[in-house]
């Protein structure tokens, strides 16, 4: 069992004071090249069709000692190839920016005679949507999304962490963030370590060292880590700041994690830092669930296409869906 309670915002508020969880809220940088494919259906109906056609050109040549009409062949290849190039040119251009929508938040206590009392705000940076590098599995994964999770939207995960200290003013002193840390990797690389969980004390993001997006997975980084990184800031500039505001920061309700349907992604059900051990910069955190999605996505390739076809491009996917 978690040492951490889940704390109802409307309690806390009545208790304490609530400009913190705004105050502390992770103001994020965030390339505006993160983009994804708009277009996902008409890529769809674009494998089927082109599925379609070899299908009926196989069966033609099969069948051509027998009998062959040029009159039916060459319209048939003519349309479908026509209808097949006009999907992927839409597909092509549909690129979208994904966004930073929203941030939804939990808060968290800890309590204990020895310890004192702890606090968690763990923040959900919320994006309006995710692309996998890998093109050809990047339709799996927004098959996955598709029918499983019924959304598009990702998920990211932010703690803020304090000691509550009533004797002091203020009484709340923040102690530092804990986070998917994804500095030194490409933006686009498939390699990724989501449980690359990481402590940074609270003056780290002193100077205006905000978070930045780290890789295409929504991990994160420090404004000073992409500063170092030529190759990452200049590639996937322009950099958008993000802060939060009223408005846009909303108390995660277990009606909402339904409607996100939580439990289906690679999201941790409560904070991964326990403070009150100390050595906070030595603390490691694993989620089980950490590469649920990414695993239901190489489960279905295997499936369907089997372990031994390398998948990088959309047309490795062809003949299969």
């Amino acid at each position: 069992m978690p040492d951490w309670t889940q704390i109802e915002f409307q309690a806390f508020i009545n208790q304490y004071d609530k400009s913190m969880v705004l105050n502390y809220a992770p103001t994020i940088m965030h390339s505006k090249k993160d983009k994804e494919p708009e277009a996902f259906k008409s890529l769809i109906a674009l494998l089927f069709i082109f599925g379609f056609l070899l299908i009926y050109i196989a069966i033609s040549i099969i069948f051509l000692p027998i009998y062959f009409s040029p009159y039916l062949f060459y319209p048939i290849v003519g349309i479908t190839g026509l209808i097949s190039a006009i999907l992927l040119y839409y597909y092509i251009k549909s690129n979208v920016n994904i966004k930073l929508k929203e941030c939804w938040f939990e808060i968290y206590e800890y309590y204990s005679p020895e310890h004192g009392k702890y606090f968690c705000i763990v923040y959900y940076p919320i994006f309006s949507g995710k692309c996998h590098p890998n093109k050809a599995k990047n339709i799996v994964y927004k098959l996955y999304q598709d029918e499983l999770i019924k959304s598009k939207l990702d998920i990211a995960q932010v703690e803020v962490h304090f000691k509550y200290v009533p004797s002091e003013t203020p009484k709340f002193k923040p102690l530092g963030y804990f986070f998917q840390y994804g500095r030194g990797f490409p933006f686009q690389s498939e390699e990724i370590d989501r449980n690359a969980w990481k402590y940074f004390p609270i003056n780290k993001s002193f100077d205006e060292n905000y978070l930045a997006t780290a890789n295409w997975d929504h991990q994160f980084e420090w404004r000073e880590d992409l500063e170092l990184d030529y190759d990452k800031l200049h590639s996937y500039a322009p950099w958008l700041l993000h802060k939060w505001d009223e408005n846009t920061l909303k108390p995660l309700t277990e009606e909402y994690k339904k409607t996100l349907n939580i439990e289906m992604r690679p999201i941790k059900a409560y904070p991964g830092l326990m403070p009150w051990k100390g050595n906070l910069e030595s603390q490691e955190f694993e989620n089980y669930k950490s590469y649920k999605d990414l695993q239901i996505m190489n489960e279905v390739i295997e499936k369907i296409i089997g372990l031994e076809v390398k998948i990088k491009k959309i047309k490795d996917l062809e003949g299969f869906l």
